[in-house]
């Protein structure tokens, strides 16, 4: 769950107009296993079966409408005012080599998509927003990436520093403030009721790092 914090807390901001900072000083650590992350994923099939899904299943379009809403943005602000968020993108800089933020700014590009005016080809399975999430894995190579992490680990001592830090009570206590903030639990609350699987997503995220 620890983990899932750092990588849950890169969804929403604007677009950064520079790299990310916090480096490690041996240029190892989080943010380079992220980079070599994501050139595994198939982005393209990806954004296919999103924009198709955005353009075929209802309760996908829901979803994806409250994320790009006012009243979204408003508990995103929320959640981003208060202390403990500061402390964990502090934490994260400077004991874990990680610029979370850079990370937030960058993938609030997924809440600005412009208006689709044409149908892609890839076939996404019926099923609504839970749907979409399990067509996606589908295509993550998860275990070539959890490989990827492992031999990464094994190998770069800030990379071990980084998680012998999540692992500690200091961080643990850093989180948990967090998730105990009523603006945080209202959001996760309110992707739920539009059929978001948080749960899915969670154990995803504990196959790779588990």
């Amino acid at each position: 769950m620890k983990v899932l914090a750092i990588v849950a807390l890169l969804a929403c901001g604007a677009f950064a107009a520079e790299g990310p900072q916090c480096q490690a000083p041996n240029g190892g650590g989080l943010q380079p296993v992220l980079q070599e992350f994501t050139a595994l994923i198939p982005t393209d099939k990806i954004l296919e079966l999103l924009l198709t899904s955005m353009t075929s299943d209802p309760e996908t379009q829901a979803v994806m409408e409250f994320l790009s809403s006012s009243e979204f943005h408003q508990v995103v602000n929320l959640v981003q005012s208060q202390p403990s968020f500061k402390t964990l993108l502090d934490f994260a800089c400077s004991d874990l080599y990680l610029d979370a933020a850079y990370y937030f700014n960058l993938l609030a590009g997924i809440f600005g998509f412009p208006e689709v005016r044409s149908h892609p080809r890839a076939i996404a399975r019926a099923g609504g927003f839970r749907g979409l999430l399990l067509d996606i894995l589908e295509v993550i190579p998860v275990d070539e990436i959890k490989a990827l992490f492992e031999q990464k680990l094994a190998s770069d001592y800030y990379l071990q520093l980084a998680f012998q830090k999540i692992n500690s009570d200091e961080f643990g206590a850093i989180v948990d403030t967090l998730k105990a903030n009523a603006a945080y639990v209202d959001m996760k609350d309110r992707l739920r009721g539009l059929g978001v699987d948080v749960d899915l997503i969670i154990d995803t995220i504990n196959k790779i790092f588990h």
